[in-house]
């Protein structure tokens, strides 16, 4: 166990993969979003202490440092793309459905499960994939450019993996404008990260984006696919054209926060003292 302790530590690279792995396989093969509000709280509250495990083997107590300056920070630049998820907000309310019998309950189990939603998926697939691919090239030209094409991409096909997803060419479709949405948003999370190097403050901003959505959803009747993959892979054609929406909204975020927050970004000194 020790030699195996040892080599995850003098390896990254090897230990950011082990460490995607297992916080996805536990995420897929458990089945994490499948409406189960306590069972999603409970996995990733042990997914998350996991990938806090092969974080520290990678980058030791750096990674959780910064938990109080630049929180509010993360917060302020993140409600841009928040707006997407607030416009829509009274539709779930005017649907049509019931609040469960039980909706008091079920709105606290999904404002403590978004917060480990938010720790858990930031620990992953930014903190985990940057700092493994960070610490080995860091020397590298384009290795922020690697950085944000791998964090992205997994973070958005994580979103849509399901056997639904090859059930039809427009689910297929669907899952692909999915993923580049999704995608898209995770780069949103990655400047900020990349700025602050604050998980905490990040895995905040994510919580609040989820819970905009998943809390109401969760409080009212007939919500047992909240959060699951196969609610993502959607056929219909007005699901269709809301990604393309979010694909087009979330471009121009991502370009805004560029501009505004990217081009400070010291990626000489990250390289040299991350």
């Amino acid at each position: 166990m020790k030699k195996c302790i040892d080599m995850l530590k003098q390896s990254p690279l090897i230990t950011g993969v082990a460490g995607v792995i297992v916080g996805v396989g536990g995420m897929k093969i458990l089945s994490a979003g499948d409406g189960d509000l306590l069972k999603m709280f409970a996995l990733r509250v042990v997914l998350f202490l996991s990938m806090c495990v092969f974080i520290y083997l990678i980058s030791r107590e750096k990674a959780f440092e910064n938990c109080h300056t630049t929180t509010g920070y993360v917060v302020k630049w993140g409600l841009l793309a928040m707006l997407f998820r607030i416009v829509p907000l009274p539709a779930i309310f005017i649907s049509g459905k019931s609040l469960a019998p039980d909706w008091p309950v079920k709105m606290i189990l999904g404002i403590i499960m978004c917060l480990f939603v938010g720790l858990f998926e930031e620990s992953v697939f930014r903190v985990l994939i940057n700092d493994s691919i960070l610490y080995k090239f860091r020397n590298s030209k384009y290795v922020f450019v690697w950085i944000a094409i791998i964090s992205s991409f997994v973070f958005g096909a994580v979103h849509v993996i399901t056997p639904k997803v090859f059930a039809s060419p427009a689910a297929l479709g669907t899952a692909g404008l999915k993923t580049v949405s999704t995608g898209l948003l995770g780069f949103i999370f990655l400047i900020l990260y990349w700025k602050t190097r604050n998980i905490w403050g990040i895995a905040l901003f994510h919580a609040l984006y989820d819970g905009v959505g998943i809390v109401p959803e969760a409080m009212l009747n007939d919500a047992s696919d909240v959060g699951s993959a196969d609610a993502y892979v959607n056929a219909g054609s007005g699901n269709i054209i809301s990604y393309v929406v979010m694909i087009a909204f979330f471009s121009v975020v991502a370009v805004i926060l560029w501009i505004k927050v990217g081009r400070k970004i010291d990626f000489d000194e990250i390289r040299k003292t991350w």
